[in-house]
């Protein structure tokens, strides 16, 4: 399994530019898919095959000449999502699965200060891609892709894709691409940690958009080909928090503050505001045999 790729002709989410458009009516939206994923004989027409969102969908078909599997999985919250596609084909088949998982959140940061100011943000990415073709085929293909997106009202702030091509046995394409507002990451390295610059007004709301798609393909000619494509980001795409603010004349703000339309606060990192755990039983016992110790050397003291 491959986790390092650079990226061509991986195609960007548009769901996510429609669901900006109604952005300022539903100033909060998750939005998860499995419902991408199809499978088709080599001769046959398209057919699509719909998955519950948020679970996995997996389908098949067969065909005289050919069997053809695929699914996809999306599971979306705010500060994380999740995608995964497979897809698998034995002789003269096609298949084709797509995992997405969006947020949608309308965010205000609030300082003592105020105008524009920009915010460096990051997020994680981990998981890999995977195209096999079989040692025997003589006409397959398998490709596998990643695609995720950080937007600031409609504008790409961070851009990350990945695919992986492999035709009878040769890799044909094995590349990532990162774009953005000066990105900081580590070079040819898909999973990992990036480092990106938001533009914001201080007391002013902005949208952000994250979206994560996997999409994979396998396809044959033949009664010889095999092939199978995996792209396995099914715990993946965290925000990581602001690390700092900054004013347009380069004044580092440390007093500063967010909200949202989620509730969800984006200067922490996902996971980080996790509420303690309730003690057990035998804890509270403890705690309170411990009370008591303390109460009676305080007396003994006293005495």
């Amino acid at each position: 399994m491959h986790s390092d790729r650079r990226l061509a002709g991986c195609k960007p989410l548009l769901l996510s530019a429609l669901l900006l458009t109604f952005a300022g009516a539903a100033q909060a939206t998750l939005f998860a898919s499995s419902a991408a994923g199809y499978a088709e004989p080599h001769t046959a027409s398209l057919t699509f095959f719909n998955g519950a969102t948020g679970t996995l969908s997996a389908i098949s078909t067969t065909s005289p000449g050919g069997l053809a599997a695929a699914g996809g999985y999306g599971e979306a919250a705010y500060g994380a999502l999740h995608s995964s596609a497979d897809a698998v084909i034995a002789t003269d088949a096609h298949a084709r699965g797509q995992g997405s998982s969006l947020w949608i959140d309308n965010i205000t940061l609030w300082s003592s200060f105020t105008g524009p100011a920009t915010a460096r943000a990051s997020f994680s990415l981990s998981g890999g891609l995977s195209s096999r073709v079989g040692p025997s085929s003589t006409g397959s293909l398998a490709n596998s892709t990643i695609a995720s997106r950080v937007t600031v009202n409609g504008t790409d702030v961070l851009s990350v894709s990945g695919q992986l091509v492999s035709r009878n046995g040769v890799i044909e394409t094995d590349e990532v691409r990162v774009n953005g507002a000066n990105v900081s990451f580590t070079p040819g390295s898909l999973a990992g940690t990036y480092f990106f610059d938001m533009p914001v007004t201080l007391g002013t709301p902005f949208t952000m958009v994250a979206d994560l798609t996997a999409f994979v393909q396998a396809m044959g000619s033949s009664g010889l080909d095999d092939a199978a494509a995996h792209s396995s980001f099914g715990s993946t795409g965290r925000w990581g928090g602001i690390s700092s603010l900054v004013l347009a004349d380069g004044t580092t703000v440390s007093d500063f503050s967010v909200t949202s339309a989620s509730g969800f606060d984006w200067s922490r990192a996902y996971g980080a505001d996790v509420t303690a755990p309730v003690p057990e039983p035998e804890t509270y016992a403890l705690m309170l045999a411990g009370l008591a110790l303390l109460g009676s050397i305080a007396r003994r003291r006293r005495t």
